[in-house]
């Protein structure tokens, strides 16, 4: 069999006036096999935040009324759902054998599906030259990484695939996306596989560049450099496209650390019935929902370790951020299992309270977070960790002060820790989570440190499923 069909030449478009240029509505000639596109990286402020702001909601406006297909994202949809993880492992063991193989058969690419198709044949020819592309991409950028690793890239690049091609690929006229804030190499990589296809990229981030910016992509995006950088929190107000408008943009969130946000299934003042104070033995199988976290850099080399709490169902982990920053990827081992979880899916973190939540692609039980009442001096609490690298030890002790350390509240607690307790649960004898371990004082005995339950639900509210 012989492939015939020719992928697209993308040629990028300079630009002195980004914005402007981006708002140029080209139509698609299905017939041509060369297009001009626009990648540009407009970093920084133009004189006010204010102007920042309107510049961005004329976009959505003047996109809101035609039909160029527009989206704006301050993030990439999150993959949670276990079917369709194993609907898309399928669909990567199909191609697994095709991108280990040296030499492409353009029969075998053309015949092996990938996600949705396109209705243009010479976009679904480029789509899977392009995807190729992407993974040599992302192995040269992480040359020590694991297969396990390559295929939760893979999945949620495939996922993104599926999300996001029918929205933008479905009119006459050249497909727009608008990427604002901190941005992840994984979203990288899938705004330079839009732009390879035809699709005009946008990247604003106020306060600086992207950080670690891929050589390749460098040479092939436009850096535009507003006058000021701005560090301060903007908000921007969400995207809502008009109505009448079939290709309407995924609502966005306002420009934070937080990804893409999980609802809360109880109200934060219902309270949990306590019934009567449950023994060690029950406390200690909580332990379940206490997970060991294993730190890795870019050359796959154990930086540190500590522990995590489940605090909702679908795999998200709240922890120290003193534990994972820095990390390149993490490995997340539960107790009673011998399967290790490796993900880089670091959702968001809070400098001040020392918190970050991860995220894996594993069903567990979350514990309940205490939201009522107050502690008291002389509480008895149990601590559950893995200090010093043994799994999941579990220790008693009481409340036995509250601190505030630099204007951070703090439980000050005498059951024993040591390295590796950070990120662990602090339970009281409900077996509510009360406090997240985050630090001891080395030259005292049994003198440690929690962040309050309080800070954890302001800190992970999006995040948090009550039992």
């Amino acid at each position: 069999m012989i492939v015939r069909t020719k992928a697209l030449k993308v040629k990028l478009k300079e630009t002195q006036n980004p914005l402007e240029d981006f708002m140029l509505i080209n139509k698609n000639d299905h017939y041509s096999v060369a297009k001009e596109v626009l990648f540009v990286r407009y970093i920084g402020i133009p004189n006010t935040i204010e102007l920042y702001t309107e510049n961005i909601l004329k976009i959505d406006q003047y996109f809101s009324s035609n039909t160029t297909a527009y989206l704006r994202l301050n993030g990439l949809e999150k993959l949670s759902n276990i079917d369709e993880i194993n609907r898309l492992s399928k669909v990567w063991e199909n191609w697994e054998p095709i991108v280990n193989n040296s030499i492409t058969d353009p029969k075998s690419l053309n015949q092996t599906h990938l996600c949705t198709g396109l209705n243009n044949d010479t976009l679904e020819w480029t789509k899977k030259l392009t995807f190729l592309q992407i993974l040599s991409m992302y192995k040269k950028i992480n040359p020590h990484s694991s297969a396990t690793l390559l295929k939760n890239f893979v999945i949620k690049f495939l996922n993104w695939m599926e999300i996001y091609l029918p929205r933008l690929f479905n009119t006459e006229t050249t497909p727009k996306v608008v990427f604002i804030g901190d941005i992840k190499q994984h979203e990288l990589l899938f705004l330079y596989f839009l732009s390879r296809l035809g699709c005009d990229i946008c990247y604003m981030n106020p306060k600086e560049d992207i950080v670690h910016l891929d050589p390749e992509i460098d040479t092939y995006s436009t850096s535009y450099k507003c006058s000021t950088l701005y560090s301060e929190y903007v908000k921007i107000p969400d995207f809502s496209p008009a109505k009448r408008i079939e290709h309407a943009s995924l609502p966005t969130a306002p420009i934070t650390n937080s990804r893409p946000k999980v609802s809360i299934t109880v109200k934060q003042n219902q309270n949990p019935a306590k019934g009567e104070e449950l023994s060690y033995e029950q406390l200690a199988s909580l332990s379940n929902s206490v997970v060991m976290i294993t730190v890795y850099d870019n050359e796959n080399n154990i930086v540190c370790g500590g522990s995590g709490v489940v605090i909702h169902s679908q795999g998200y982990i709240v922890t120290n951020l003193h534990v994972v920053a820095g990390g390149h990827y993490y490995s997340v081992l539960y107790e009673n299992e011998t399967e290790e979880y490796m993900t880089d899916n670091f959702i968001k973190y809070h400098q001040l309270y020392d918190l970050a939540i991860i995220k894996v692609n594993k069903n567990c039980a979350p514990l309940t977070l205490k939201t009522d009442g107050q502690l008291v001096r002389g509480q008895k609490i149990v601590a559950i960790g893995s200090p010093l690298g043994l799994f999941n030890s579990v220790s008693d002790g009481i409340v036995s002060g509250f601190r505030d350390i630099d204007n951070i509240p703090m439980i000050q607690f005498t059951a024993p820790i040591s390295n590796g307790s950070s990120g662990g649960a602090l339970l009281d004898m409900y077996g509510r989570l009360v406090g997240l371990i985050t630090a001891g004082f080395n030259k005292g005995q049994n003198l440690n440190l929690a962040v309050p339950s309080q800070e954890i639900y302001d800190f992970a509210r999006n995040f948090i499923e009550h039992t």
